[in-house]
């Protein structure tokens, strides 16, 4: 830390106030907010636009500032004479703190190469641009600029902060850059706004090249015209440049006629000038040029020497940004080749001609979307002249104007747009304390002078690509949502003005907002043309609207816009609710029979089955997200919700904090994992979802592979194979050929995830070349060298399990919170499929460690009395039920053991052996009272009394309802009590979750 001695030292005090004090102290914080005080702190007294930092000088002094640094001419406080508070008064606080700054973080910029980039656009492209040109030469680039202030370090980037200003305060500057050069940085990018060099953020920062891209109306509401806006962009040449540094200079006239780059050039006669234009009488110019939607290409001069380069840009003023990068590049003695692999590697600008695509495999089935931070009339020119230039079909644009700010571009963005562009929708961007009506008024006569005609929403997309038209609609979402809806394939979509932005500010508050998100989810809205390309059905009645919102096939749960799907059941069919629907709000209606006469408002699209028709609208709606969303499918004759939930939660460990948007991770809620159920399940995916965890569920031949052809999954998971649905299937190799369905659906570049412990899977893949991650816990299972193995397995009862997690050599310690070497076996295999998402393995543990029991599967509760209960009432096999019992065996060595067991269902043939066994392992594990209930009570009470328990320990009951009242009885006399335990079981149609039900109810009375 310096000390307050030479903090000092760089002060030109008019004023010194302050006797006695120690000057060689140590400074341990600089800052204009007093709230930020604390003993050893410098307090710099600026004058702000809402506030002046004069009047909390006694606030700073009184939270222990030793130093305090004002305004020449202002009144030291009352206390700080007092007390002789050393107060220094200077001519300039803004100049003094910019100094301050640089003293107390060391003068980081003397450590590293800067070069620094000024104008109304391009400088965050040309920032990137050169960014990737110096990290492809071997450099460690800083920027800091608009979007954030990062360094870039073995093609790792590294995110200091957000930017709340394209060029920070002075502190955060001198703080970034000091920042910057303890890690290695080797030259900073800085972008350099007019209002930084008007309010001196810079102090006496030197650049060694400095960049000028072009000048345009903007912030005339800060400068009173473009020529103060010029004079002060002009400082940075003339304050910060070093004697022998550089100046680049684009050399082109604006939309106006007006050259300011030749106009700068020519005032700086003493310092060596390269010129950028598009001719040859400049120092870097291109030739043999060739641009469309995928980039441009084009053969670069510099000085005297030129190399062919290739890039994702396109559009004139994207050529002059590389040519600006070409100049600065060769006045730091780079050569030709490094400008091109850097122009190369560059992938994209955030928010510049940003383009925004749902399925990156197939761009073509979809409008080319694109997000500018096009705020300024030459900025919109520029990138609609070049759009329009490139563009097959119809030049769709959405844009507004900022709020609070020069109100005299206005209409003239709005004329530029309608010079351009075919279809308009004029919206709000941040209208910050004026009201948004009142900025779309400001901005349509120039719409309209351009020659558009106004039509309402509704008609704009239905007009000739001949007449020029443009709609109003207010709010941004929906005007974002209404345009990538509603353009065709073929049509080019501009959203202008935000950019790179995640806010909309509003009044005086932020509110998050991201157009590309909003771009991304307007191409998922369900539109007329997405209908009927999913369900392949036929209109036959009613009005069209714009947009409509969720798939639904309760007519109860209907909102306005929502889509109606009539499904038939067996004890319902669903077009007979259709009027339910409507008045609930139903937009449109999917149907496969006749329905009679429907509100002609309401679309009503005729399908050859409406539950074949669902599945579609889900399938269409995985393709339309193609990679950008990842699908994981989980089946197995048990535990395949455990797997699920714990996949999810490892995905959510992985992501981190809730997005804005919401949940990245989308996961089947309950038990919808059938035909009806998995639709259902992915069609509230969005654009905001990074992956989709679904559970797939079967009792017959052939659902399955239906499942697999709606999911499309990227990773499929077989949990197991035991005997389950036997009345369908047959054998337990019945079930697994059912199961195998979904290995077999997949695509050949997918993963399946192989349990390895169980033989019915093994054999589903023996023989298979495609991508495979295996899993295992028993030593059989590891055997086949599975990437994903469990050793180690400590049986801590009902607190859970201990167990080493090895995923291929790379051992990690978990300590998993639910009890049963079963669900030991299903934290494998949610890792084996966080495995093959690319999850790292902290990540993963993270997720199995944060895992709970859920909803009827192993949850434990205690009663009134003190009894623990295990609820694992959701469904039961022959496998889930041998698991059920050994596990609640194990919990402690005092204490009764209770099984309250319900049949399990469609065993077929195999009921009778299977729920015999049952009884059997209850008496073999010690179960002290084995209450059974149902059609197979008799043959579980036959199997305990083979097992050896006691005929009076067993009791049977024609419903749980008994069974609990049975309980009661024990509870309240005693017989049972705290440290005993009940396990509650049985497939789900028996409905034993009713004992702990009725049990609550009757200990509460």
């Amino acid at each position: 830390m310096p000390t307050l001695k030479k903090i000092l030292a760089v002060l030109e005090p008019s004023v010194l106030n302050g006797k006695d004090v120690d000057m060689e102290q140590e400074v341990t914080l600089l800052t204009c907010n007093s709230k930020e005080v604390r003993p050893g702190s410098v307090f710099i007294a600026v004058k702000g636009v809402h506030q002046d930092g004069h009047t909390f000088i006694a606030d700073a002094i009184s939270r222990g500032a030793i130093l305090v640094v004002a305004q020449e001419g202002c009144t030291i406080p009352v206390k700080a004479a007092r007390e002789k508070q050393l107060v220094v008064l200077v001519d300039d606080p803004r100049a003094a703190l910019a100094e301050l700054a640089a003293v107390f973080y060391g003068k980081p910029a003397d450590e590293m190469v800067l070069i620094g980039l000024t104008g109304t656009n391009g400088k965050t492209t040309c920032t990137w641009l050169l960014e990737k040109i110096l990290a492809e030469a071997g450099y460690v680039p800083g920027v800091i600029g608009t979007v954030n202030y990062r360094y870039v370090r073995q093609k790792e980037t590294t995110v200091l902060q957000e930017a709340p200003l394209t060029t920070p305060d002075p502190v955060t500057l001198q703080k970034t850059l000091r920042r910057m050069a303890d890690n290695g940085v080797t030259h900073v990018l800085i972008e350099v706004s007019s209002h930084a060099l008007d309010q001196k953020r810079l102090g006496s920062l030197l650049f060694d090249v400095a960049a000028f891209t072009n000048l345009s109306r903007d912030h005339l509401d800060y400068h009173h015209d473009l020529e103060e806006y010029f004079a002060v962009k002009k400082r940075l040449f003339q304050l910060h440049l070093k004697t022998d540094g550089a100046a680049v200079i684009v050399n082109r006239e604006n939309a106006e006629g007006r050259n300011w780059g030749a106009r700068l050039a020519d005032a700086l006669p003493s310092l060596q000038v390269y010129r950028c234009g598009l001719d040859s009488t400049n120092d870097i110019w291109p030739t043999e040029t060739v641009q469309g939607k995928s980039g441009t290409s084009c053969t670069l001069h510099v000085v005297d020497r030129e190399v062919q380069v290739e890039s994702v840009l396109t559009g004139e003023f994207n050529i002059l940004n590389m040519l600006t990068a070409g100049g600065v590049s060769h006045a730091l003695g780079l050569s030709c080749q490094q400008v091109r692999n850097g122009l190369a590697a560059l992938e994209s600008v955030p928010g510049r001609m940003e383009q925004v695509v749902l399925n990156e495999q197939h761009p073509e089935q979809q409008p080319a979307v694109f997000v500018d931070y096009a705020h300024t009339p030459d900025a919109l020119d520029n990138v609609l002249r070049t759009v329009k230039q490139l563009c097959r079909g119809r030049l769709v644009c959405v844009f507004g104007c900022g709020g609070d700010r020069d109100r005299g571009k206005r209409p003239e963005m709005g004329k530029i747009v309608g010079q351009w562009a075919d279809c308009i929708v004029v919206t709000s961007d941040n209208p910050r304390t004026e009201d948004p009506e009142q900025i779309i008024q400001d901005i349509i006569p120039g719409v309209q002078a351009s020659g558009a005609i106004m039509v309402s929403p509704e008609e704009l997309f239905e007009r000739s690509q001949d007449t020029k038209s443009f709609s109003v609609v207010t709010d941004r979402h929906e005007a974002i949502s209404f345009a990538c809806s509603q353009a065709e394939n073929k049509d080019w979509v501009v959203i202008a003005g935000k950019g790179h932005e995640t806010y909309q500010i509003v009044g005086r508050e932020k509110h998050y907002f991201d157009d590309r998100f909003e771009a991304l989810q307007g191409l998922l809205v369900w539109s007329v043309k997405h209908l009927l390309a999913a369900t392949k059905g036929q209109i036959v009645s009613g009005s069209r609207k714009d947009c409509y919102k969720r798939v639904s096939t309760d007519s109860r749960k209907i909102q306005p816009g929502d889509i109606f799907v009539a499904l038939h059941g067996e004890h319902f069919d669903g077009h007979n609710f259709i009027e339910v629907a409507v008045e609930n709000g139903a937009a449109a209606v999917v149907v496969d029979r006749e329905c009679g006469p429907v509100n002609p408002g309401v679309l009503v699209i005729k399908v050859a089955d409406t539950l074949v028709a669902l599945g579609a609208l889900a399938a269409y709606r995985r393709r339309l997200l193609g990679k950008r969303l990842l699908v994981a499918s989980i089946t197995g004759s048990s535990g395949k919700t455990t797997v699920k939930e714990m996949t999810a939660a490892i995905f959510a460990a992985c992501d981190g904090q809730k997005q804005a948007y919401g949940d990245s991770v989308l996961k089947t809620e309950g038990n919808f994992n059938n035909l009806i159920g998995l639709p259902l399940s992915l069609l509230p995916v969005t654009s905001a979802h990074r992956a989709a965890i679904l559970e797939m569920g079967m009792n017959s031949f052939g659902e399955i592979a239906k499942l697999t052809a709606i999911a499309d999954p990227d990773i499929g998971c077989i949990n197991n194979v035991q005997p389950a649905h036997l009345l369908g299937l047959g054998t337990v190799e019945g079930v697994a050929a059912a199961k195998g369905e979904l290995f077999a659906g997949m695509r050949p570049e997918s993963t399946k995830v192989v349990n390895y412990d169980d033989p019915h899977v093994r054999r589903l893949v023996k023989g298979d070349q495609g991508k495979k991650i295996g899993f295992a816990v028993t030593a059989t299972g590891r055997r086949y060298k599975p990437a994903v193995q469990v050793t180690r397995i400590f049986n801590k009862g009902h607190l859970g399990t201990n167990f080493t997690l090895d995923v291929k050599g790379e051992k990690k310690p978990v300590s998993l919170q639910v009890p049963g070497n079963h669900n030991v076996s299903n934290a494998a295999a949610a890792a084996a499929i966080a495995v093959a998402a690319g999850i790292p393995v902290a990540d993963i543990v993270t997720g199995l460690e944060s895992y709970a029991a859920y909803d009827k599967r192993m949850v434990t509760v205690t009663l009134p009395g003190g009894l623990q209960v295990v609820n694992d009432t959701y469904n039961a096999n022959p496998a889930s039920m041998a698991a059920a019992l050994q596990t609640v065996a194990s919990f402690g060595e005092q204490g009764k053991r209770i099984a309250a067991l319900g049949d399990m269902l469609e065993l077929g043939e195999l009921a009778e052996t299977a729920h015999e066994q049952v009884g059997r392992l209850a008496a073999e594990l010690g179960y002290n009272e084995l209450a059974v209930t149902g059609e197979y009570a008799t043959t579980v009470s036959k199997g305990a009394l083979a097992g050896g328990m006691a005929e009076s320990s067993i009791h049977i009951f024609a419903d749980p309802k008994a069974i609990a009242t049975w309980l009661y009885h024990l509870i309240s006399n005693g017989v049972v009590a705290e440290n005993d335990w009940l396990l509650a079981k049985g497939s789900r149609g028996m409905r034993m979750e009713t004992i702990i039900e009725e049990l609550e109810q009757l200990l509460k009375l």
